[in-house]
């Protein structure tokens, strides 16, 4: 029963363009070249932007091989346990579940169908369709609408189950990343880089270099930061008013990530400068401590949960694999098949152009199934 729900969303899509001959696939690409010989023209920049490569391999090469979900027909405990999808099979699923999409866009739609399929097959592996929310799910589905729901349960299943972390496993994570939790006062003191001054001109970056080195210099004799601070801003006739050079009880995960080596040091040590694109830093820490388990709880949890999530991602990568056709992509190396952050569109319900503009993109919730949508720019998964 497992297999079939599974193998009905491939039928649905890839026996069709199986029983495609190798003179109607092409007829199928010569009018995907087509459409396409009409997006570029205009200048050689916009045809290298909107050319895809898809159409320029033949309908018969393989884009995709899924080595772990069975072709349809074979058998679940078969030896060469895999599926087989060419660039004329792919454009007929294309075409099938999402008429209109843009050539460009399409191994975008590739990578989320794969994906897809991918979960589902992980999902029935779990038996998930055994559980009554997801079965009274499956039965308003059909073809690949039923994968879809799969892969969703899949992933919110392992979304839960990564938040189920125990109190030990909580305490141990605290324990062992001590430096994350650890929160003190600190003294920061900024100038900007890329501002003008009073009189309409931009400072000279190596000027505002020594006069920072100057700074440093006398906030390590003692001189009190806000003191220096607003002596700085007069003498170099920056108009903004100067930010506060104290910071309460902040944390490593509170300041760019660069500044963060303050908490590297002594209590009472000052950083060297620090250059970015903007401003010239440097602090000072004055006490620090680490946290208690009580107040930096909700932060144990979620890194807790993304360490578990990433593991189930590890395991289920090893159980169901995808090779893809690196030239059909237009990319130079393999795309994630399993992602945390997925886009929470549905290939379902892109049946139509008319049913794709009206789904917007809304913020992720709390199921983290696959992105099955495809995107109207190309943009790396």
């Amino acid at each position: 029963m497992r297999r079939v729900l599974l193998n009905a969303a491939l039928l649905a899509c890839v026996t069709p363009a199986m029983a495609q001959n190798s003179n109607s696939s092409g007829t199928a690409a010569n009018r995907a070249t087509a459409k396409t010989n009409r997006q570029v023209v205009g200048s050689p920049t916009q045809a290298v932007k909107q050319a895809p490569t898809a159409v320029e391999l033949p309908a018969e090469t393989p884009v995709v091989t899924i080595k772990g979900v069975c072709d349809p027909g074979k058998e679940s405990d078969s030896q060469d346990c895999k599926t087989v999808i060419t660039r004329g099979q792919m454009d007929q699923i294309v075409e099938r579940m999402a008429p209109g999409t843009p050539p460009a866009s399409q191994p975008q739609f590739a990578i989320k169908y794969v994906r897809m399929l991918a979960a589902a097959k992980l999902a029935e592996d779990r038996k998930l369709e055994d559980n009554p929310v997801v079965a009274a799910e499956l039965q308003k589905k059909v073809g690949p609408g039923r994968a879809d729901v799969l892969a969703k349960a899949f992933y919110q299943q392992m979304e839960e189950a990564a938040a189920n972390a125990t109190d030990s496993e909580l305490r141990q994570y605290y324990a062992e990343h001590p430096s994350e939790f650890e929160e003190g006062e600190v003294l920061r003191l900024s100038l900007p880089t890329s501002e003008y001054s009073r009189n309409g001109m931009r400072w000279d970056r190596a000027l505002l270099k020594t006069e920072a080195d100057g700074l440093r210099s006398r906030a390590v004799a003692g001189y009190d930061f806000d003191q220096l601070q607003v002596q700085a801003y007069t003498d170099l006739g920056i108009p903004q008013p100067p930010p506060p050079t104290r910071l309460t009880m902040a944390r490593r995960n509170s300041i760019p990530e660069v500044q963060a080596q303050v908490f590297d040091l002594q209590a009472g040590e000052v950083t060297p400068v620090i250059e970015s694109y903007t401003k010239l830093v440097f602090l000072k820490l004055v006490s620090k401590h680490t946290a208690t388990f009580e107040s930096v709880l909700p932060d144990i949890k979620a890194a807790v949960k993304q360490k578990r999530l990433e593991q189930e991602l590890e395991k289920a990568s090893k159980s169901v694999t995808a090779d893809f056709n690196l030239q059909y992509l237009g990319m130079h190396a393999q795309p994630a098949l399993f992602t945390l952050h997925p886009d929470m569109q549905s290939l379902a319900n892109a049946a139509t152009p008319d049913q794709r503009r009206r789904v917007s993109r809304r913020p992720m919730a709390r199921n983290t199934a696959p992105a099955t949508v495809p995107p109207q720019t190309r943009a790396h998964p």
